[in-house]
Order: structure tokens, then sequence, then C-alpha cells
């Protein structure tokens, strides 16, 4: 039996729990998903949409949660970070939602954080990152200081001595730019340059480039998203700079059949990014658990929106699992569920394993407790594992 078939049981299991609380025995849980539907990260936050709905579609089939059925009300800050606040204001004050899921840019993320605390709504974070107030924050995707050490031993198996860092602006790219970096000094190896762009509007990167190939680095880690990603790999060719590039979790946002088009098929392959096991579900062995697991949900995903998940975008599969550890959550905390319960009932959760192919394991003081970064490859313009 299926990962995804158990959780339907399960949740259908909640319907023997009673059914009166402070939302009335009517009232549906609201959750609301503060995400980029527009903007430079679009692909994120559309992708992370279907994933939730998949999960909530399949959840309300199955008789709800606590006999509730649980609504999703979708707001777009556009990948801008000066709209967030005032659409989380209506999330909390206007609609009162339960939990928030997103938003998936970190400075979005820090801004509502002070927020989400004084209202005590559970925020399901669609950023590695943690913001600096984060009581009621939990990440479900790897961390920087889980990303960093993985990367960092690939590039010495590989025979990397020396590296530049290139990282976007933003607060998640920083914070894994300087966490790259001391693990690459904590490791034997030397960084040579470090330099910064705008992921959102910067098309020109041969300043940096440059820069790097006079220092001689051997290894270029880029972090950031969006169509910079193409551009850098293509300017990387075009002024004759043979060094190997690791990029993020995020370098295939746009998905890699535009990266390909961005950056042209001979700049784009070969290059490796850090990645979950979603992204290369296909080669692992069949007898994998994670094989099936993830099979499974590519089924149900195609079934109900037509088409095959794209592998490299892996937060459909992280929004997916967002949902069924929100319909836990608010089964472990009962009927009368409030913020401070679901946040306790988060923290209990140890061991789930999810369609994104990792293990969520919550506690009081761990709200990122995700693990199982593995290293793909773009080869013959597809994704594949290289080592996990």
């Amino acid at each position: 039996m299926s990962v995804r078939r158990v959780a339907q049981l399960l949740l259908g299991a909640a319907l023997a729990v009673g059914s009166f609380s402070a939302y009335g025995a009517e009232e549906t849980y609201k959750i609301g998903m503060l995400t980029s539907l527009s903007g430079y990260v679009a692909n994120m936050g559309l992708g992370g949409r279907d994933g939730l709905m998949l999960a909530v579609d399949e959840i309300n089939k199955s008789g709800g949660v606590n006999g509730r059925k649980i609504e999703v009300i979708q707001l777009n800050d556009e990948s801008d970070a000066t709209k967030g606040v005032p659409l989380a204001v209506d999330l909390l004050e206007g609609e009162k939602v339960l939990a928030v899921v997103g938003p998936v840019r970190s400075d979005i993320v820090e801004a509502v954080a002070p927020m989400m605390v004084k209202s005590q709504v559970v925020d399901m974070v669609g950023s590695t990152i943690l913001p600096t107030k984060s009581d009621y924050a939990f990440a479900t995707a790897p961390t920087p200081e889980e990303e960093a050490p993985a990367a960092i031993a690939f590039l010495k198996e590989k025979g990397a001595k020396s590296v530049a860092i290139l990282s976007a602006l933003d607060v998640w790219a920083r914070t894994l730019g300087e966490t790259w970096a001391a693990e690459a000094e904590k490791q034997g190896l030397t960084v040579v340059a470090a330099e910064s762009y705008n992921s959102a509007t910067d098309k020109n990167f041969i300043p940096q480039l440059s820069k790097f190939k006079a220092a001689n680095a051997d290894w270029i880690l880029v972090t950031g998203a969006g169509p910079a990603a193409g551009l850098i790999l293509k300017q990387k060719a075009e002024i004759g700079y043979t060094a190997k590039v690791f990029g993020s979790t995020t370098f295939p946002v746009a998905g890699i059949s535009a990266l390909m088009q961005i950056g042209g098929p001979e700049a784009v392959e070969g290059t490796y990014f850090a990645a979950v096991p979603f992204s290369v579900w296909d080669t692992f062995p069949k007898e994998d658990p994670r094989f099936k697991t993830i099979g499974d949900f590519r089924e149900a995903y195609k079934a109900k929106y037509n088409k095959d998940p794209d592998q490299a975008q892996w937060w459909i599969g992280q929004n997916y699992d967002i949902g069924m550890l929100l319909a836990e959550a608010i089964k472990r905390a009962g009927p009368d569920v409030t913020g401070e319960t679901l946040r306790a009932a988060l923290e209990s959760i140890q061991g789930h394993q999810g369609v994104l192919g990792v293990t969520y394991n919550y506690g009081p003081e761990r709200h990122s407790g995700v693990s199982g970064v593995v290293v793909a490859q773009i080869k013959d313009g597809k994704v594949v594992l290289v080592s996990q």
C-alpha cells in the first residue's frame, strides 16, 4: 500500500472524532496560501499551489479532518517583497486563517514572521530558511545548514581546490552563500572570490564571472533562482571560462527546458546542483521505497492536471507534503485546534516520509527538521542522480 494511500486512510479515520469546536460544526479549516503566482519566482508559487491543492482535494475526498474540510485561500504576492505584509494582514485579520502556507521568498517570510507570532498562526514557509522570529514558522525544505555540507563534500570528491560564490541578494541566497563559504573553509577549500547579483533584474554577469576567472576558481557556487541561472551559464561559456558550476536547490526554478533555452544546451550540460529525491526519483532503484512513493504521487498529479509534474520543480512535492503535514497536525490537535495547539502538534511529528523524498522530524527546538539532500546533474537535457 502506498504512503499516499495510507495517508488518505488515516485522514479518513479522523471522521470518527467529534466535530464541535471554536470553528463550529459545519465550518471549514481555513488555510491561507501567500505565495508568488506571478513575478520571477512564479514557477515556485504556481507549482506549489498545484501540489497543495492536490493534497487538499485528497484530504477532503477522504472526509476531511475531524469531520471538516480544509479550505485554501490563495493570495499572490507577485514575487514582490513590498506586497507580502498587507496580504498577510488580509489572511490573519480578515480571513482569520488557522495556518499559512508560504511565502516562497525569504525576505517576505522575514517581513511577515512577527505578525504570525503575534496572531499565533503557524506558517509553513516555502523558503529553506526560518525567519528571525520563528516561534510559529516551520521550514519544509532542506536548510543551508544541510545543503552546504553535502555540496562541499561533493566538490572535494571531485577534486576541487578553490571556489567562487555568486549569491543573489535576497535573505535566503545570502545566507546560503555565507554558509557555503564557511563550510568550504571548514573542509579545506579556498574561497577565492564572492560576488552578488539581483536575480529579479540583472542580466549581465560577465563582470562577476570575469573576476572569478581571473582568480582561477575551478568551481562556481551559485545561489538564487529564475532566468538568471541560464544567463550565468551562457555568459560563462561566452568568455571561455571552463570552471564547473554547482547550483543551489532553487537553481532550476525556471524548469530544465527553460534553463536549456536561455543558457543553451552546451552551456547547461553537466551542471550540478543540490536537489531532493523528488527531482531524481526515476534514477533510484525500483526497490527503494521513494521510487514508488514519488511515482504514485506523479500518477495522481497527472490524473488531476493532465500533465506530468516537472521533476526539477520539487516545490510541487514540497507543498503536497505541507498539506498532509497540516492535516496530520490538525488531527493530532483535535477539533478544538488553535494556533498554539497546532504548533505543538507539528512539533510532535517525527519520521514523516513525504513525496518530496525527504524525512520530516520536528520538535519544540527544531522547526527546520528536513533531511535528505542529494546531488543531481543535468545530463542530455535531463536531471539525474549523482550522489546521495
